[in-house]
């Protein structure tokens, strides 16, 4: 019986010492990730009227588009989660939900969906808004 242990504990030691091997990131993984930085850094940008911030990370025709569609408010309040990313040779989609709240004028709207933004560049930059434009809210 004491034999059993003995091999046990020493089976214990050696199998869960040792370093194990870290995964690097794929490149994919990566993109998205900062993909996604980007693209909530001008929903923030957007929340606080701050047009040089969209600008930063947009594409001249993306940001015209965006400034274009921008309705006034008085308070925005956004919520992006990430959905779906997918990488093509002409560029990247990325997928994002979103739930927003406007008021303007003491009238509260809520509004949700998916906007598709196609990027490109290293970093990347929103080159154009597929569909569901969040920016272009309240009604």
């Amino acid at each position: 019986m004491r034999k059993i242990i003995i091999i046990f504990l020493i089976l214990l030691l050696f199998g869960c010492g040792g370093k194990k091997q870290v995964k690097p990131q794929s490149y994919e993984y990566s993109y998205s990730t900062e993909a996604f930085k980007v693209v909530d850094e001008i929903r923030q940008a957007y929340q606080n009227k701050d047009n040089a911030g969209i600008r930063k990370n947009c594409s001249e025709s993306a940001y015209r588009e965006i400034i274009a569609s921008i309705k006034p408010f008085d308070k925005a309040e956004l919520e992006f989660t990430p959905v779906l990313a997918e990488l093509e040779k002409d560029g990247y989609r990325l997928y994002v939900s979103w739930n927003g709240k406007w008021s303007y004028l003491g009238k509260e709207t809520e509004e949700r969906g998916l906007a598709i933004f196609f990027m490109k560049g290293n970093p990347p930059r929103v080159e154009k808004i597929l569909r569901g434009n969040p920016f272009r809210y309240p009604d």
